[in-house]
């Protein structure tokens, strides 16, 4: 006796949502891009990320100016590390249509994510030309021309994102680094405080808002960012660097060697940083009352200072320590 078509049908959605899967991961939509990228959705559950791929590209092939699945398609590239096919399955989407805004503007992506800025902000300003009414291009656009340091086209791109779509954060916190980088702190702080406002948990809003309380001498307030941005990331070396001159400036010694001393396990190969740990080993063991805690501290100190000629053999400073800490013993 056969099985019930109602159990039959029971058993098939158990099996697939056991595998992680659900029905709509295999439906037929109307839409031949929509269905493209469903199969790639689930193909992408499975790690068979080569099949993924191809199903992505039809549906970008099938709907060229959808963000949707040139989304799909550039971060299924950049989660398996394999931005060089990306990036040449776009050259040769770009020669195909040069006249597809989404094809130059995710061209770009891939172009930024490998770290060739000129490149990305080539695309991005065609992008920009071929459809000035979408803010991707323009965001992009103002993050590469940043990092290279055409500050003017990157407050002009942060503006025009800005202008078409006011509620993205990662613009407010453009804005709010150019113009902190301008001086103008009236304008900076407000626009830091509007990305904030929109993503709490932004780092590069929360580290420039730092910079500008630390500017206006707002210690208290600038180690308080420095330490939500370590609660979130303890590798950022940036805001512990920053927290632990603080520490030496407010003469906790104890915390500066705590932040100095992981900042050093970021930083293996920076000399500046051991030379300041070891200074912060020295300046802490002479407010210490114990002769065998300020031992321990000076060997560390000493330990620091060697490191540092190390990487830096010509260093006179940290020689000169050396020689004052050998004469101390």
């Amino acid at each position: 006796m056969g099985v019930p078509l109602p159990l039959r049908l029971t058993v098939v959605v158990a099996l697939l949502a056991v595998g992680g899967l659900s029905l709509s991961a295999y439906a037929a939509p109307d839409d031949p891009a929509e269905a493209f990228f469903q199969r790639g959705t689930a193909l992408n559950k499975e790690r068979r990320y080569d099949e993924a791929i191809e199903q992505f590209t039809k549906a970008v092939q099938a709907s060229l100016e959808s963000h949707k699945y040139h989304q799909a398609l550039f971060m299924t590239y950049v989660s398996t590390r394999r931005g060089r096919q990306g990036l040449e399955t776009y050259k040769q989407m770009a020669r195909e249509h040069p006249n597809s805004p989404r094809v130059h503007y995710w061209l770009g992506r891939l172009y930024l994510q490998s770290e060739s800025l000129d490149d990305a902000a080539k695309e991005f300003r065609r992008a920009t030309r071929l459809d000035p009414k979408d803010e991707h291009p323009w965001l992009s656009l103002g993050h590469a021309a940043s990092r290279l340091g055409n500050d003017e086209e990157a407050m002009r791109a942060y503006l025009e994102a800005n202008r078409l779509s006011p509620n993205i954060a990662i613009v407010h916190a453009g804005l709010g680094a150019l113009y902190l980088k301008k001086k103008d702190d009236v304008r900076a702080q407000r626009e830091l405080d509007a990305a904030l406002r929109l993503d709490p948990a932004l780092s590069k809003a929360r580290y420039s808002l730092s910079l500008l309380y630390e500017r206006h001498g707002e210690i208290d307030r600038a180690m308080a960012e420095w330490r939500k941005l370590l609660d979130d990331d303890p590798n950022e070396s940036n805001a512990r660097e920053r927290l632990a001159r603080a520490y030496v400036g407010k003469k906790q010694y104890g915390e500066a060697v705590q932040e100095y001393s992981m900042l050093a396990q970021v930083r293996q190969a920076s000399p500046e940083v051991f030379f300041a740990l070891g200074e912060s080993q020295v300046l802490l063991a002479a407010s210490l009352d114990d002769p065998h805690d300020r031992a321990d501290l000076v060997a560390a100190a000493r330990e620091s200072f060697q490191r540092v000629l190390e990487l830096d053999p010509a260093n006179a400073d940290a020689k000169s320590y050396l020689e004052r800490l050998k004469a101390s013993r």
